[in-house]
């Protein structure tokens, strides 16, 4: 669900719009002085007037058909206002243009300004009956989101008859992780809970529903965070998984004193075996980035962990999605020419690839617009340091992910077959030079610091929005 921090909307509807008040007149409305003071006291009169009580019921009384007229409904009439120009202007306040007219329509007393000088009459247009909407057992509540009956759509139990929540390990757009430990064995597991009120539209709750159910479907593979179980209250939806605790992969190879071409094509096999498994499973993951992967703990042979399948979709062969979807920098070239299918997962690997190489990414900018702009029409930097070093191997494999054109590009079992990254492959063991490392370091701070921005420029809205 998106890196940009959207600026308050235009207008409570979030565009530009005319407004056009539609008044119902009276076939007569015709005022002055004594008049009006006639009328007042026969008003008078007949409130001090008590009807007799009936202590009869009332006779039944034909009427024949030529004795009564059929009321005829009063005709609405919208107006407009017209200045010396001719030009029409927007009655936005009208009660401060016209207070009386007479029934030929002549304005009899007016506070128009100066420069609206006539008012004209037209038929409304004849309302046509609103259809009724079908609920789909969804309440919409102005400030509080969607009011589902269940997101699940099955009985769980309640998250604290299990676990116990610890102390909060972290916090994003819809929702914050926590540590939980479960009563029966005290194992430790991570806790996403995602609040109800967060989920605006029916597709905010299909995504929930579409994650867990992928996150079950890719369940027993090594290197993809599992599921523990999915929990639902009245106030929020909590998905239990494995407990990672070993840090972001860039975080991780920027403390090894050794770091190789070598480890770079063990990760490479990693990263890369996991889009495999998904993309044979039907799925397309939609958001790889390194901080997408999470090592399970702090050993050394500690496995690496895909996370994250908020924006992963289901997909059949041959299946074009529209949705714009990722991050700047990882982003495929026809996601954002809103024409693209699994085959954006190799390219954002390529750039996780790329970057383990040389400690930046391929497509750099000052904005999302000029990042956007580089991966659209961008080259390759294969001449600046440390490439010249980089072995040819490496090279190679980097340059058949990242072609711009999907089918041309690499597949997941393409790459797995790649000398390079075949274990006892071309990768060289020679360290890296240590500016990579130091790049890489840069990289990942820059980073974090966007991401606590973008996370105040979150909750900023946020309350914005609940003191509406």
């Amino acid at each position: 669900m998106g890196n940009n921090c959207v600026s308050e909307r235009i207008s409570e509807d979030g565009f530009f719009h005319s407004i056009y008040h539609s008044l119902r007149w009276p076939d007569v409305i015709t005022y002055n002085n004594k008049e009006t003071s006639q009328v007042g006291s026969n008003v008078a009169k007949e409130l001090e007037a008590r009807n007799p009580v009936q202590n009869k019921p009332p006779e039944l009384v034909k009427v024949d058909k030529d004795e009564y007229n059929v009321v005829q409904p009063v005709k609405s009439e919208t107006m407009i206002i017209v200045t010396e120009e001719g030009k029409q202007t927007d009655a936005r306040r009208w009660e401060e243009v016209i207070k009386i007219t007479n029934k030929d329509g002549s304005i009899v007393q007016t506070t128009t300004p100066d420069h609206l000088i006539m008012i004209m009459k037209e038929k409304a247009k004849p309302v046509q009956p609103t259809k009724p909407k079908q609920t789909h057992n969804v309440k919409r509540l102005a400030s509080a989101g969607l009011q589902v009956a269940s997101v699940l759509r099955t009985k769980t139990g309640h998250l604290k008859e299990y676990y116990n929540l610890g102390h909060k390990l972290g916090h994003g757009q819809y929702g914050t992780t926590f540590l939980c430990v479960e009563k029966e064995t005290q194992n430790e597991y991570a806790c996403k809970s995602i609040a109800k009120r967060k989920l605006l539209t029916m597709d905010d709750v299909e995504d929930v529903r579409r994650e867990i159910e992928i996150m079950y479907h890719l369940s027993g593979h090594p290197n993809i965070i599992s599921i523990k179980g999915a929990y639902e209250d009245s106030v929020a939806v909590h998905v239990v998984m494995e407990l990672c605790t070993g840090g972001e992969l860039f975080d991780r190879i920027v403390k090894q004193r050794h770091y190789s071409e070598k480890k770079a094509a063990e990760l490479t096999r990693t990263i890369v075996g996991v889009i495999e498994s998904c993309h044979s499973l039907g799925v397309m993951h939609g958001d790889l980035k390194p901080e997408n992967f999470l090592f399970v703990n702090e050993d050394d042979d500690s496995p690496l962990k895909t996370i994250d399948f908020g924006l992963s979709m289901f997909f059949e062969p041959g299946q074009i999605f529209t949705d714009v979807i990722g991050s700047p920098y990882y982003v495929a070239p026809e996601v954002l020419r809103k024409r693209y299918g699994p085959e954006a997962d190799v390219w954002s690997a390529g750039v996780i690839i790329y970057t383990l190489l040389c400690g930046v990414p391929p497509f750099w900018g000052e904005s999302e617009q000029e990042i956007f702009e580089e991966v659209l029409y961008g080259d390759l930097d294969f001449s600046s340091d440390p490439w010249p070093k980089i072995s040819e191997s490496a090279k190679d494999l980097v340059k058949k992910m990242l072609v711009r054109d999907p089918r041309k590009r690499l597949t997941a079992h393409e790459i797995l077959c790649h000398p390079w990254v075949q274990v006892n492959g071309l990768a060289p063991n020679k360290p890296l030079d240590s500016a990579v490392l130091s790049r890489l370091k840069q990289f990942s701070a820059m980073n974090k610091l966007k991401k606590m921005a973008l996370r105040v420029c979150f909750l900023h809205l946020n309350q914005k929005a609940e003191r509406k």
